[in-house]
């Protein structure tokens, strides 16, 4: 007897997409499995019935999954709909269980096994399944489109008969599969883009798609790629970055995401409130508490003159290519549990293990089962998943503890736990001091170490990581510090360093220099009004790449302002 497949129509508002389009269920057929359909299933896709040949058409839900081992679909069940699956049934789903947990208890008091597409391994071999990777791309194409839709400005640089219009500046936030497809479409569009991601390694990827890396100035990522917290100035400094940045941006794009938790927080209001008249957020994680504290889950509505869009499912939107893209990822994963015409869920392969959630009446999912307040009982003999499972290429990753400063909250962002600032949960790219010898920093002589206060160095020797973050932020040469540490004394002695600090003029006088802005010149060596002042049009210009600005250097004319003011300096 051939394995039926069930595939129902969606119910949940505003979702379009069908979880297999015509040319997968023939593929299907052609293996020996029966096909039925709901009626009018891919309609919104633009797949009528017609174009599902050689199929069952069922007029209900109920009747199409009546007699089904297998029940595809798009996103999780209703609790109308689950009431109608046959026990033991095999449903395969985006679950997005955080968001559904009465549908996830319902699943289990039904006793259905649940195969999650949003819970994949982040392998090769899995990425043909990668459900959250497809939907992703659609996603950011159409938060770019719609960010574009709704400036009143244009993306592109245009030169007419009537003027030069300058290209809009877009800020991407989170470097994702979503983050990047925004950036890269952004881009086609003509804007001048830039993009911020906690880890170092997006900035080639951020780069190679032609937008600008946003450098922090602070290093967050510690051993094995998890971000440490950050201290009290870090935490400050890389909010008042971000502000900077997102004052000068005509579009900001949200796009961080952590699968199965609420969103990070990001954009906190004080940095909606300094940013341009008739700017825009079109923050892509909405539905998930979204990256901005002002968002409104589904709605466009203005703060101040900034607009504000909270978009639901815009996977949806593209709805074609996203149910040919997520049919791909459903059948790739079926030819994997249909052996020999039989649904075989082997508790040995990784991918299975991974994504089987619950079974027999059990919540196999850590994760889920902390939500449920229930223990989780493994499937299989695979590692099991980590705690965290970061969007591909993300990177929003948990902090771990700050044993020298208040401890940083995990924030059951599941549950809801209480907000955090964009300081708790995000974090910058590497700082590339370089070898620049246009910065006054780069001809540090060692006396210049001396700056530093008091140094006792543990029976085990001083973290290394630790020394380089007090380096950056004195503005000395960190490997110089790292080697002095590691050969100049032996472990255990004090070090007694004189502390004298370098002179410092206050750069914030100068037109266009913020706080924080004022700090990343003193950690890049410039540290005098004399500094600037003396800069020739090369070190010009390379100080403005590594600051991540356009024309503010010359337009505002930072080396005049800062001739001026040692004019004035008594």
């Amino acid at each position: 007897m051939s394995l039926i497949i069930a595939l129902p129509r969606e119910r949940r508002s505003g979702e379009r997409r069908v979880a297999l389009d015509p040319s997968r269920v023939e593929r299907l057929q052609q293996s020996g499995q029966q096909v039925r359909i709901e009626a009018q299933c891919g309609h919104l896709a633009s797949f009528y019935d017609e174009s599902y040949q050689d199929v069952t058409v069922m007029g209900s839900f109920a009747d199409v999954v009546r007699e089904a081992d297998i029940v595809v679909k798009v996103v999780c069940p209703t609790l109308d709909e689950i009431a109608l699956l046959q026990p033991h049934t095999v449903l395969v789903c985006i679950m997005s269980a955080f968001q559904h947990l009465e549908e996830v208890e319902a699943l289990r008091e039904r006793q259905i096994t649940v195969l999650g597409m949003d819970h994949l391994p982040r392998t090769t071999r899995a990425q043909p399944m990668d459900a959250l990777s497809s939907q992703a791309t659609v996603a950011g194409y159409k938060a770019a489109l719609l960010a574009a839709e709704l400036s009143p400005r244009l993306f592109p640089m245009l030169t007419t008969a009537a003027g030069t219009i300058r290209p809009s500046r877009v800020l991407v936030i989170g470097a994702g599969v979503a983050g990047l497809q925004a950036i890269a479409t952004s881009r086609r569009l003509g804007a001048q883009v830039e993009a911020y991601d906690i880890r170092k390694a997006a900035k080639e990827q951020i780069e190679s798609l032609g937008a600008r890396m946003i450098d922090t100035g602070v290093e967050v990522e510690g051993a094995g790629g998890v971000a440490r917290a950050l201290r009290k100035d870090e935490k400050q400094l890389q909010h008042d970055v971000l502000a900077e940045h997102l004052a000068r941006a005509h579009v900001v794009i949200c796009a961080a995401a952590l699968p199965g938790r609420r969103a990070p927080r990001i954009i906190t209001k004080d940095m909606v409130n300094g940013m341009l008249p008739e700017s825009v957020i079109v923050d892509m994680a909405a539905s998930s508490g979204g990256n901005c504290e002002l968002t409104r889950i589904g709605e466009h509505y203005y703060y101040n003159d900034t607009l504000i869009a909270g978009p639901l499912n815009l996977p949806s939107h593209g709805a074609v290519h996203a149910s040919e893209m997520y049919a791909r990822n459903v059948h790739n994963m079926l030819q994997l549990i249909i052996v020999d015409n039989e649904v075989v869920l082997n508790p040995e392969d990784e991918i299975i293990a991974r994504c089987v959630l619950m079974h027999a009446g059990s919540i196999n999912h850590p994760n889920i089962a902390s939500l449920l307040k229930t223990e989780a009982v493994p499937f299989g003999h695979a590692a099991p998943a980590p705690a965290e499972l970061p969007d591909q290429n993300s990177g929003w990753l948990r902090e771990e503890a700050d044993t020298n400063d208040s401890p940083v909250a995990d924030a059951e962002q599941a549950t809801g736990g209480s907000d955090e600032s964009v300081t708790d949960r995000t974090a910058g790219a590497e700082q590339d001091m370089g070898d620049d010898a246009t910065s006054p920093g780069a001809a540090q002589s060692i006396d210049q170490v001396d700056t530093l206060a008091t140094l006792e160095l543990s029976d085990s020797a001083i973290d290394e990581q630790d020394l380089r973050d007090l380096a950056a932020l004195e503005g000395v040469d960190a490997d110089e510090i790292v080697r002095l540490a590691a050969t100049s004394k032996p472990a255990g002695v004090t070090v007694a360093v004189e502390e004298a600090e370098l002179p410092c003029d206050e750069l914030i006088l100068i037109d266009g220099v913020g706080p924080a802005l004022q700090q990343r010149l003193y950690a890049f060596g410039y540290r005098l009004w004399q500094d600037l002042a003396e800069l020739d049009d090369d070190a010009l210009e390379k100080l403005t790449v590594r600051l991540e600005l356009s024309d503010e250097v010359r337009e505002q004319d930072w080396r005049g302002q800062a001739q001026r003011l040692m004019e004035k300096k008594p």
